[in-house]
């Protein structure tokens, strides 16, 4: 019996000379359900969503999204661009996805997920590693992928059948796997236009037809650290190449292109 129907129930009941019985029941019922969904334990039909699942509290908490970089409200633990990657993986149910640069995990914990929740997939999350202090291009990074096991990272929410991570720089990962295939990429690592423009090149031959490749902080503009923001010429130009693309410009910006 649900919540509801418990409570129509009583309504009923109320009528057989047990109103006093009646009302502090029906209090101690509603202050039972509140707290369990505050806890996120249950979840009324009307509050039935991705953000509100407990996952989605572990993805802020673990993985440490950037709220002005990827849309998000943590309030409400709304995922922000999270939600469009994990739609697209939901959808296009690829085998193989390809995700470059992460500060803690979110996005490809994301991914991951999405891929666990298909059923099928693999994750392969590439990051430098690096730090202010050992690299001049590190683009906010901490070096979190040198100092933690990725493993037991991502083994904290489920998902660590479903990822991969490879603590190198993309190019050292293409000339390591010249012949892995992608259906889905997300590219975020180095933000400077030769960067970006490396990854591109790296990678766009390996995306299958159909596919799709995304861009984070293609709005983005100026200094970060050391490095001169270089995500939105390149895309400014390479967006003119091919037949859908399309520019999400909330946030740092999320540009998105498929192979036709």
């Amino acid at each position: 019996m649900t919540t509801d129907e418990l409570l129509q129930f009583l309504d009923k009941v109320k009528w057989f000379g047990l109103r006093k019985l009646y009302w502090i029941f029906r209090r101690r019922v509603e202050w039972s359900a509140e707290a369990l969904i505050n806890a996120g334990y249950i979840y009324p039909t009307f509050q039935q969503s991705l953000i509100k699942r407990p996952i989605s509290r572990k993805l802020f908490e673990i993985y440490n999204g950037d709220c002005d970089g990827h849309n998000l409200n943590l309030s409400q633990y709304f995922l922000g661009f999270g939600l469009i990657h994990y739609a697209f993986i939901r959808n296009l149910k690829p085998r193989q996805v390809l995700c470059v640069g992460s500060r803690q995990g979110f996005i490809p914990a994301i991914l991951a997920l999405a891929c666990k929740d298909n059923g099928m997939g693999q994750v392969d999350f590439v990051d430098a590693g690096y730090d202010q202090d050992n690299h001049e291009k590190h683009w906010s990074g901490i070096g979190f992928w040198k100092k933690t096991d990725p493993a037991k990272h991502f083994a904290c929410i489920g998902i660590g059948d479903h990822i991969k991570t490879f603590v190198m720089t993309t190019k050292e990962y293409a000339d390591k796997f010249p012949q892995k295939r992608y259906q889905y990429i997300y590219i975020d690592g180095d933000h400077s236009y030769e960067g970006v423009k490396l990854d591109y090149s790296l990678f766009w031959p390996r995306l299958d037809t159909n596919g799709f490749m995304s861009f984070h902080d293609i709005t983005e503009h100026g200094y970060l650290d050391k490095g001169v923001f270089g995500v939105y010429k390149f895309w400014e130009e390479v967006s003119k190449k091919h037949a859908i693309s399309f520019p999400i410009p909330q946030s740092a910006g999320l540009g998105m292109l498929q192979k036709v």
